[in-house]
């Protein structure tokens, strides 16, 4: 049964509630919104660049050593979200918004937050690995920061879900989504060749995605952790009468809820993995 009959077409709203997407794509713009105001505070001030840069800057950025993220251990995981040169905020969260808003519309709300912070912490560690085994000048890493090999992650992750998914399918039966891929990572590859512990670490971001994916089709979900920790906080902040409301009304999911939910399982597992009951849920529904 071709994958591209079941994607959705649901649309995602700025202020729709839980869309990770936008969380995501809300936290990298307030950390830029900060770090440019408080740019153009020293810039007022007569400050030179690079006492910004080593006062401000370097609270976002992560060092290239592991004794460095020792001292700033908040760098390991803040510089993945944090963005500093214009051109970089605007190409990260184009290419962001383009696969993550795929991922998200076939995956539901679940998967791109885990993904992306899995992405950002194993290329990291990859990052710091490498540049700790390829010291000197062929190396010459500095303090890193930016979303590049969380997007790397999204964007593997991506085509793993949804390898038949196509764009603009009015234009010659549609383009498929691996070739949007591939010009993304050879772009991202070249790009990061010039500094190796940076394409390894991309490198690392991209088996991530894949690897994600792969044990979520297989009835593992990897980020199932980071959802209940989510929840826990958020019950944990919410006003005691709300929690009780919620309590009271989580039996009573509605035809709707367990539609989209059938249907975000379908479009990870397919069809043919579905349980009878299931597949009688969604023939009824198409019937009425």
């Amino acid at each position: 049964m071709p994958q591209q009959r079941f994607m959705t077409n649901s649309k995602m709203l700025l202020g729709e509630d839980s869309n990770a997407l936008v969380f995501l794509f809300a936290v990298n713009m307030l950390i830029f919104v900060l770090i440019s105001f408080l740019k153009t505070v020293y810039y007022l001030t007569d400050t030179p660049l690079e006492l910004f840069e080593r006062q401000i800057v370097d609270w976002f950025r992560m060092p290239s050593s592991f004794v460095g993220v020792f001292y700033k251990p908040w760098t390991f995981l803040i510089h993945f979200f944090s963005q500093y040169h214009f051109w970089q905020l605007v190409g990260s969260m184009l290419w962001l918004w383009s696969f993550g808003y795929i991922f998200q519309d076939l995956s539901g709300n679940k998967h791109i937050i885990p993904v992306y912070i899995y992405a950002g912490v194993i290329g990291a560690i990859g990052f710091l690995s490498a540049t700790a085994l390829m010291p000197g000048p062929v190396n010459a890493a500095g303090p890193i920061m930016g979303a590049g090999a969380s997007i790397v992650g999204i964007a593997v992750a991506t085509t793993v879900l949804a390898p038949k998914y196509r764009l603009f399918p009015l234009v010659n039966g549609g383009i498929p989504l691996w070739v949007l891929t591939l010009i993304f990572l050879v772009l991202d590859f070249s790009t990061a060749f010039v500094v190796p512990s940076i394409l390894i670490s991309h490198v690392a971001a991209a088996l991530v995605g894949f690897g994600y994916m792969k044990f979520l089709q297989n009835g593992t979900n990897l980020g199932a952790w980071m959802i209940r920790f989510y929840h826990w906080g958020n019950n944990l902040l919410a006003p005691k009468n709300t929690r009780i409301v919620k309590a009271d009304t989580r039996g009573f999911d509605s035809t709707e809820t367990r539609l989209n939910t059938i249907l975000d399982k379908m479009n990870i597992v397919g069809y043919e993995n579905l349980t009878e009951s299931e597949k009688a849920f969604l023939k009824s529904v198409s019937q009425e």
